[in-house]
Formats: C-alpha cells, structure tokens, sequence
C-alpha cells in the first residue's frame, strides 16, 4: 500500500510540474493569429503562417512559410532568434524542399537573408514536423484557416 501511495505522490508531483510548466509560445514574438503551432520542446517553436499557404498552379504542390525560434549564441549573435523558411511541399511524391529564409534577431530584425534557396527536393520522412506541416497545408487553400 506505500508503494502504490509513493506512486501516487510522485506521479501527482511530476504532473503538477508539467501542468505549471510556462508555455514556450509565451516567448515567441509572432502573431499568434496567423502562425499555427506545429512542434516545440523547452528550448525552441515551430510555427507556420496559414496566412502564406498557396497553391502552385497545375501541381499539387504548396508552398508555405514556417518560422522556428530558439535561444542562440553563435555568429550571427546571442540571444532569441527567429528562423523562417519559405517550404514547398509536392504532395505528388511527397518530397519538400526550401525557397527563400531569413534570420532574425529578438527584435525581429533581419540578420541574413537567403533567396533562390531551392534545394533538391528531400522525402518527407513520416512522423516528423515536416510530415506533420504537409498534413496540416494540404488542407489549406489560400489563406483559409
């Protein structure tokens, strides 16, 4: 009977920690009525702007901005920097691949910017936050929510 108490007790103790635990969006300076939340863990979130999602005419393809922030401290600064990411995501072959990015600083401020990005298109791997993002466009149109 101790044991199933402690067991209790701890399982209580662990769970109000996670419950009281600060949200990681409450950090993060976008609007949060046009980015949708897709994956975060303590140290970083990932969002898309359903506002940017567009169909590419006569594909079944669409494209979409997703921004990642997260605490840093490398060359191109310290502290919360803001990543976006313009994805086109071909749902023919399930593959995705990268147009455009910038980097910005806590201020939003841009720090670098990339164009003309557009790797080889790479396979979506199931299970990740990229499945999950194709999962959660394919469904938008332009600017639906």
């Amino acid at each position: 009977m101790k044991k199933i108490l402690i067991l209790c007790m701890l399982l209580v103790t662990m769970f109000a920690s996670v419950c009281s635990a600060e949200a990681v969006s409450d950090y993060c300076k976008l609007d949060q009525s046009k980015w949708l939340w897709l994956s975060s863990t303590d140290y970083q979130g990932t969002f898309f702007d359903y506002t940017s999602v567009e169909k590419v005419p006569d594909k079944n393809e669409k494209k979409v901005w997703v921004c990642t922030y997260t605490w840093v401290d490398d060359s191109l600064g310290k502290g919360m920097h803001y990543v976006y990411v313009k994805y086109g995501i071909n749902y023919d072959d399930y593959t995705a691949y990268m147009e455009q990015g910038e980097v910005r600083d806590e201020n939003l401020e841009v720090v670098k910017s990339y164009d003309k990005l557009k790797y080889n298109p790479q396979p979506i791997q199931p299970g990740t936050v990229l499945d999950r993002l194709a999962k959660r466009v394919r469904s938008f149109g332009n600017g639906d929510k």
